[in-house]
């Protein structure tokens, strides 16, 4: 279980970057088109879902679903860290293989946090960035909560999970750059400090990507509850 989030998690966001800056890089300095924003991080996501749970049987790369199963008591709180150190490592070893990859291409272009981490539309507008980071995460803690108790094949329940995330994605993508998941917005910032420029990294922004994410997890497990 552990290995498969970690090949998910470096599929994934290995996956979204590369086409992150693929569209960049054909489209600067034009600025990016939401629904392609949303389409390629979904397919990512549906790519490294379908793999993951075909080979390992498991496709959770977000850090908060890993807090909801163990909740739950559908795994070990000691599997619940495993998951999470393995999402971690498989941020950054899937922003570092994106870096040496398309470095070529990188080193064309003005250094740019968007290429890792999630920028905002408005960065001094907090509240309304959180709001939108909650209510995206909370609207997929719903999906998964009624997916566990739904009879279907798993890769109908993967597509249609996928599906929903990439809609998510699309509508909140143009407002906060949707996280969505600490691991994917901090581990990609913390290699793009390290990598590039901390000036340039907004670390006093980072905070929302974690908290939405947070808050809209609880809210939504708590909501689930009742359902």
């Amino acid at each position: 279980m552990i290995i498969g989030e970690l090949v998910g998690t470096y599929l994934m966001l290995g996956l979204g970057l590369v086409s992150s800056i693929f569209i960049n890089y054909n489209l600067y300095p034009k600025p990016q088109n939401r629904l392609l924003t949303g389409a390629y991080w979904g397919l990512s996501i549906f790519i490294a879902s379908i793999i993951s749970t075909a080979i390992f049987g498991t496709a959770n790369f977000n850090p908060i679903f890993s807090f909801l199963q163990a909740f739950n008591h559908q795994i070990s709180w000691l599997t619940m860290l495993g998951e999470v150190l393995t999402q971690i490592l498989g941020a950054w070893l899937a922003s570092a293989t994106v870096q040496k990859l398309w470095s070529k291409y990188l080193n064309t272009m003005p250094v740019n946090l968007n290429f890792f981490a999630t920028v905002p539309r408005h960065l001094n507008k907090w509240l309304n960035n959180f709001t939108w980071e909650a209510i995206g995460t909370f609207t997929i803690v719903i999906n998964s909560q009624i997916m566990d108790d739904v009879r279907l094949a798993w890769w109908i329940k993967t597509i249609w999970s996928s599906i929903l995330i990439t809609a998510v994605i699309t509508t909140v993508a143009p407002i906060t750059g949707a996280a969505l998941n600490p691991t994917r917005d901090i581990v990609p910032r913390l290699f793009f400090t390290r990598t590039y420029d901390k000036k340039m990294a907004q670390w006093e922004y980072s905070i929302i990507p974690i908290a939405g994410p947070i808050v809209g997890g609880i809210i939504g497990l708590i909501v689930a509850s009742f359902l």
